[in-house]
């Protein structure tokens, strides 16, 4: 689909402005999907695919002008205004519309024709990332990356008959995700409440018909500007309260205060601030319900800011409203290389009472993939966060739990890199005595040793007692011995890996009871609990990497596992064989079951083989290291340095010099 949505801007390429792209698409898209399937919009006659089809005289603008006027007069409560700025008479002429509309009659969009009721939406979420990418600077403005968007979501878990509202709404990422993620946990979203503003007007359209292409007509997605006007509100002039708020505010916006209404919204001042990322965090807190949560992406400038920003951050922190500060580091969005962090925001009930005067710090800047242009976040790196963030524990280097007090003793500096280490972990000091009489010391290996004892390996295999301090490297060296490390961690990894497969066929057969039920996909809580619980015992992975592991083959299989709700074991076999020209390796429908959980259950053993591999590969690097450190000593260097000091004068008396 995201393809031959892209077929689309190759027509208008060379005819169009860039910028100008989505608006044609999506205006075409909504067209022929209103047509393809009935029920999802009121469709006109003269908004009819075959009449626009059909259609044999010069003004090919003019009608689908029309069709979109039409169209819109027949839903207003779905489309008024959101067509005004596309107009196919000026855009195109008669060449290129036509080729525009036989390339879309080619494109079937009935659900009958369709693998899974979201697929246009979602192709429409891939091409909406490729504009941002392409738009630069603009990008940020309209897109956040569904990585982010993901993460933000799982931290704040909106329930059903919430209410969720993003301020900032840009292309409605986050309440298409808010509701993505109500249906894959609870089963229904249906009475799910979505709010939006958002004071782009191309942006809003574009938000609006992104969530009509997603099946949703309901959500109250509103054109204005939030900070100086922000439009949800109740009887009376009150502004509205929300049980969950997620948004991506612009970067340091300008602001003019005189036009601000609802000025009770900014309760911690500012007056006198000269941008408006924290009157933007301060909407959050205001539009919150008593026991609301809230995420809001800022640049790191906030958390150290002095003057009023400092201010507000000290009240905003005393009030018990923030619970976590999560830095994602540069380069994640788009058009911006700048680092920035995500605040989970507390309503005036504040969180949870065992974590009252405490603020969690998650540096989850090296869980982010480093990219050719862009970083971004995987699967595994969302489980890690998220995970942390539930268990509100401290990690080494990672995140740490910090009192009201010590951030008071900080002048309410929110640093992240004040109270979580940013540095890897580095080799310990060099051991002075070892280098220069040899041996490895033995608290260094202690240090290490639980790595090798999960893989079955003792101090002796790798060593040879040297005193009560020290070591020494077997016969044969370092290199020998590091040689030899793959075989001594085979039985482990057996171990682990049979462990795996005794876990996945336990799973597989529940998965196997939930095919063609829409509750299979509410499996994946208690999947991954299990998945971990089984192998956590054998201590080579830990529960981060278990997690992660299981993210990641949960997110690439999730097709293949939505396919298997929806049409049983011969539907996923069915995919499989539609996207290979090779369909004589799939089996028939008969044996569809024993492939399809044969090859779900091969995915994920195979990723954490590779983890183990990874471990493993760990092991060698230290045991090498220690090689490199401690293998030759001052005493051995000067030992050779003699011999070869004598043989150099042998051979000199033998040429008759000395």
């Amino acid at each position: 689909m995201a393809r031959s949505l892209w077929g689309a801007a190759d027509i208008l390429r060379g005819r169009v402005d860039a910028s100008q792209y989505r608006d044609v698409i999506f205006g075409m898209l909504v067209l022929k999907r209103a047509s393809d399937q009935p029920g999802v919009l009121r469709v006109p006659e003269r908004a009819l695919w075959s009449h626009i089809v059909g259609y044999k005289g010069k003004a090919l603008g003019h009608v689908l002008n029309e069709a979109l006027w039409e169209l819109e007069r027949s839903n207003p409560e779905v489309l008024k205004g959101v067509f005004e700025a596309l107009d196919f008479d000026r855009r195109l002429g008669r060449a290129g519309l036509k080729a525009l509309i036989d390339h879309f009659d080619r494109i079937l969009l009935g659900d009958a024709d369709l693998e899974f009721g979201d697929e246009v939406g979602r192709a429409c979420d891939l091409i909406l990332s490729d504009f941002a990418d392409s738009a630069g600077k603009r990008g940020g403005e309209f897109f956040t990356p569904r990585s982010v968007v993901r993460l933000m979501v799982r931290l704040v878990r909106p329930q059903e008959g919430q209410s969720v509202y993003d301020p900032f709404a840009g292309s409605g990422g986050m309440l298409l995700e808010a509701r993505q993620y109500v249906d894959e946990h609870y089963g229904d979203s249906a009475d799910l409440a979505l709010f939006g503003q958002e004071a782009n007007g191309a942006t809003w359209s574009m938000a609006r018909l992104n969530l009509l292409l997603h099946g949703i007509t309901d959500g109250s997605v509103l054109h204005g500007d939030t900070l100086t006007d922000p439009l949800h509100s109740m009887e009376g002039g009150r502004l509205r309260n929300f049980d969950r708020v997620l948004t991506n505010p612009p970067f340091s916006m300008r602001f003019h205060e005189e036009k601000i209404k609802h000025p009770e919204r900014m309760k911690y001042g500012g007056a006198s601030l000269r941008n408006a990322d924290m009157l933007n965090v301060q909407h959050v807190l205001a539009t919150l319900r008593p026991d609301g949560i809230g995420a809001v992406v800022t640049p790191h400038g906030v958390l150290f800011r002095r003057g009023a920003e400092g201010e507000i951050r000290r009240a905003i922190v005393e009030d018990a409203r923030l619970e976590a500060v999560i830095g994602i580091g540069p380069n994640v969005f788009h058009g911006t290389s700048i680092p920035a962090c995500i605040l989970v925001l507390r309503g005036e009930n504040g969180g949870p009472a065992d974590q009252r005067g405490q603020v969690l710090f998650i540096n989850a800047e090296r869980e982010v993939v480093t990219g050719r242009s862009q970083n971004r976040l995987e699967p595994q790196n969302i489980e890690k966060i998220v995970s942390v963030f539930r268990e509100w524990v401290d990690i080494p280097g990672f995140s740490r739990v910090v009192s009201l007090q010590e951030i008071e003793d900080n002048e309410f500096d929110l640093n992240i890199g004040r109270y979580v280490g940013t540095s890897s972990a580095s080799e310990p000091p060099l051991d002075v005595r070892a280098a220069l009489f040899g041996g490895v010391p033995r608290s260094e290996f202690e240090a290490e040793s639980a790595k090798f004892h999960s893989y079955g390996i003792g101090l002796s295999d790798l060593f040879t007692p040297k005193n009560v301090d020290y070591l020494d490297f077997p016969d044969g060296g370092c290199a020998a011995t590091a040689a030899r490390l793959p075989s001594l961690t085979a039985a482990r990894e057996e171990d682990f890996i049979r462990s795996c497969r005794s876990w996945w066929e336990e799973a597989a057969s529940r998965i196997a009871e939930r095919a063609e039920s829409e509750r299979l996909l509410m499996l994946r809580p208690r999947l991954m609990a299990s998945f971990r619980e089984e192998l956590l015992s054998n201590e080579i992975l830990d529960r981060y990497q278990l997690s992660g592991a299981f993210a990641a083959w949960w997110s690439k299989r999730h097709d293949d596992l939505r396919a298997l709700s929806l049409r049983g074991f011969s539907g996923v076999v069915d995919r499989w064989a539609a996207a290979d020209a090779d369909q004589s390796s799939y089996p028939p429908h008969g044996l569809a079951r024993e492939r399809v959980l044969g090859v779900l259950g091969a995915d994920l053993c195979s990723r954490v083989e590779k983890l183990v591999v990874a471990e493993r590969q760990g092991l060698v690097d230290v045991y090498r290291s220690w090689g490199d450190r401690y293998e030759t000593s001052l005493m051995d260097l000067e030992r050779q340095s003699e011999a070869a000091a004598e043989r150099l004068g042998a051979r000199l008396k033998d040429l008759g010099y000395a």
